[in-house]
């Protein structure tokens, strides 16, 4: 009885080992796998955390973004074209220095005190760049013959509105005046200035 109780003592500790060794393996595997997830989730989650944030920071939508010091932009009233360069994120991707759109600035001097004006470029009827017509004083769209006054305002043609004007801010930078412009870009085709989303 001895013998028989000794050897069904040896053949029970191999099965409970493989049962330790067993379970040791799915729960290091488990956790294995764990980690390739857990990180390919940051990386699906990422561009949803990033325009939240982006959000609260910006709640109008509108960056400021340095156009040129105020110096480059002459005191005699004619408007003048500026591209606008910013960084560009979408979802993974950022790039940065890109052109985003052009803008139409001008200044005027009241009392040694500069005004600066800034008019998205792109026409509020179906968004083609419009050009400054020195000879006229206005600005023209080439796509459809909209026209513009020197402030923006809509003097004909299809266009349902005037040309999307933008925030400045004049920013001190190192001794020298810098504009800064809120850019932004609005729905076409509409009446309304709402802001694309």
């Amino acid at each position: 009885m001895n013998e028989r109780g000794a050897a069904a003592t040896v053949d029970a500790t191999p099965e409970r080992r493989s049962f330790f060794v067993r379970f040791a393996a799915v729960v290091c595997g488990g956790l294995v796998a764990l980690f390739p997830f857990a990180a390919g989730l940051g990386v699906l989650v990422d561009p949803w955390q990033r325009s939240r944030r982006t959000k609260s920071a910006d709640a109008d939508g509108a960056k400021l973004v340095p156009i040129c010091p105020l110096a480059a932009l002459p005191a005699d009233g004619a408007p003048r074209a500026f591209p606008v360069v910013s960084d560009v994120s979408d979802a993974w991707t950022h790039i940065a220095n890109q052109r985003v759109g052009m803008i139409y600035m001008s200044r005027t001097d009241v009392d040694g005190k500069p005004t600066v004006l800034a008019l998205n470029a792109e026409c509020p009827h179906l968004g083609c760049f419009v050009d400054f017509n020195a000879a006229d004083q206005h600005f023209e769209c080439p796509c459809h013959k909209s026209a513009f006054a020197k402030d923006g305002e809509k003097l004909y043609g299809p266009s349902r509105r005037g040309l999307d004007s933008l925030p400045v801010k004049l920013e001190d930078n190192g001794g020298q005046q810098e504009i800064l412009v809120a850019f932004q870009k609005f729905q076409k085709g509409i009446a309304e200035r709402k802001p694309v989303e």
